[in-house]
């Protein structure tokens, strides 16, 4: 053979022959699945290079790009294997063709091409939840979850378009679906609809987010929300049991938000011995000027201590101030500072905080019993 005489048969002409099929059905669907095999590995390793490369860079979206991509190709390739190893083998067993394989291609690319983008929205939002933890963003994740489910609804809304324009079908048939079934199915997902807006609503309005503690008092219901979803809102109550309420509940009755208070009243009575009366005045205006230097105390509101009355075992002194709203700080770890410092403030005036009186009666006669009085006899 001479230098310049051609091959024969070369690898490739033999490939393309035995997906031909002129090497028998049954060589040609073993071929079509070897060569899926070997293109789905090609491709594999290319995207992992890929994303290599794009996280080392931080490129968020092309990241997010390339790690949605494999699966959905892969299930495309392998579903046009399919369809074309099944029409070999009807036609080898059968002599006929698919009549619709251009249909079913369409089909499946159209579904493949959805499934991409609602991987690729959901790899999106989770990189950018990440970069919002770290305070790369300033998106929060109640407004993530929300771009989410409206790029999902936007996704499938598209997807069924292309299906409609692949099969033939146009916007009329969907008119006129929407005119004959669209009355009978509203009656019977009453519900999903009415919970369905009323996440809308949730997300529209925002009087909580994910995170976030809410109270639900008409519900008896109270914790932090963990998810808002297309029909329930998952809430975690503080004994850590998940409590999942209907969308539409937050429409109708009334919503507190805790964690969005800009103050806490710090409320609290104390009473004093009848016979340190003469201590009050000191007390009062100690605890008042304790308040106005704690730096935890909103000056700009009002700051009350005063006698309030004599009470039935002690002289009652009244407190109001509230504590500025600081997420470095904690609530409870203040009031108790400041109770401790009104107990020092108690002391340091030689007066004592009173406690109740016990009230005891024996055989028709009354005996008092008292930390500050001493047993008086039983009358007759």
């Amino acid at each position: 053979m001479k230098d310049n005489q051609p091959i024969p048969y070369s690898i490739l002409q033999m490939c393309d022959k035995i997906l031909e099929g002129d090497y028998g059905s049954f060589a040609q669907i073993i071929g079509i699945v070897v060569f899926v095999f070997i293109f789905n590995f090609a491709v594999r390793a290319l995207l992992l290079n890929l994303k290599g490369r794009f996280q080392k860079h931080n490129k968020i979206w092309a990241l997010s790009l390339v790690t949605a991509l494999n699966v959905p190709l892969s299930f495309f390739v392998w579903y046009v294997a399919a369809i074309c190893a099944s029409d070999t083998l009807i036609f080898s067993l059968f002599e006929v063709h698919f009549s619709n394989m251009h249909l079913l291609i369409s089909v499946g690319s159209v579904l493949a091409f959805g499934w991409f983008l609602l991987r690729w929205n959901t790899q999106v939002v989770h990189n950018m939840m990440e970069m919002s933890k770290n305070h790369q963003i300033s998106l929060t994740p109640s407004k993530l979850d929300l771009i989410s489910k409206m790029a999902t609804v936007s996704v499938i809304f598209i997807t069924l378009f292309l299906l409609m324009d692949v099969t033939g079908r146009n916007m009329h048939t969907l008119i006129a679906f929407g005119g004959i079934g669209g009355l009978a199915l509203a009656f019977a997902s009453q519900q999903v609809i009415s919970n369905f807006f009323g996440g809308l609503m949730v997300y529209i309005t925002q009087p909580f987010s994910i995170g976030e503690w809410v109270n639900l008092p008409e519900r008896q219901i109270e914790g932090h929300i963990e998810e808002i979803g297309w029909y329930l809102t998952r809430i975690r109550s503080f004994d850590k049991r998940p409590i999942y309420v209907p969308n539409s509940v937050f429409t109708q009755t009334i919503v507190i938000t805790p964690s969005r208070m800009s103050h806490e009243r710090f409320h609290h009575t104390i009473g004093l011995r009848y016979k340190d009366i003469k201590a009050i005045t000191p007390i009062i205006e100690g605890i008042k000027q304790m308040f106005i230097n704690h730096s935890s105390i909103d000056r700009q509101l009002p700051i009350e201590v005063f006698f309030k009355s004599f009470g039935a075992s002690a002289l009652d002194i009244e407190i109001s101030a509230y504590l500025s709203m600081n997420a470095n700080e904690r609530s409870y770890s203040i009031k108790q500072e400041l109770l401790l410092k009104i107990a020092d403030i108690v002391e340091d005036a030689g007066a004592v905080i009173a406690t109740p009186t016990n009230i005891v009666e024996l055989h028709g006669g009354v005996m008092m019993k008292s930390p500050d009085l001493a047993s008086l006899p039983v009358s007759s």
